[in-house]
């Protein structure tokens, strides 16, 4: 967690600590947040265009790992894998139809 000059912890952090504390990527944070699903804190901006600043609660960014921590289910063995067949291509298929034809006149004496 991100500590200010005066060693009291931060409330409020930027997208990138926000993506630090969460285990993924700045972009990502930035689509949750598009989409709704991570809470922003519009704080007002400092500079001339005056354009507010997102910044992360703390405590948003713990409830949101608490609601969506689950815990995977142990299932039984995987099943076996199924033998795969061998592809056969339509000119080895001809081929070996022909040899067998070879084959069955050779037998009959034609």
């Amino acid at each position: 967690m991100s500590t200010q000059v005066s060693g009291v912890p931060a409330l409020l952090v930027n997208r990138t600590t926000a993506a630090a504390m969460l285990g993924v990527e700045a972009v990502t944070v930035d689509r949750w947040t598009a989409i709704g699903a991570l809470p922003v804190v519009a704080v007002p901006g400092t500079g001339r265009a005056g354009r507010p600043r997102n910044m992360y609660a703390v405590a948003d960014l713990k409830r949101f790992i608490e609601e969506h921590t689950t815990v995977k289910q142990q299932r039984g063995p995987a099943p076996a894998p199924r033998p795969r067949r061998r592809a056969v291509s339509a000119a080895a298929d001809l081929q070996n139809s022909s040899a067998a034809e070879i084959l069955a006149m050779g037998k009959r004496g034609e």
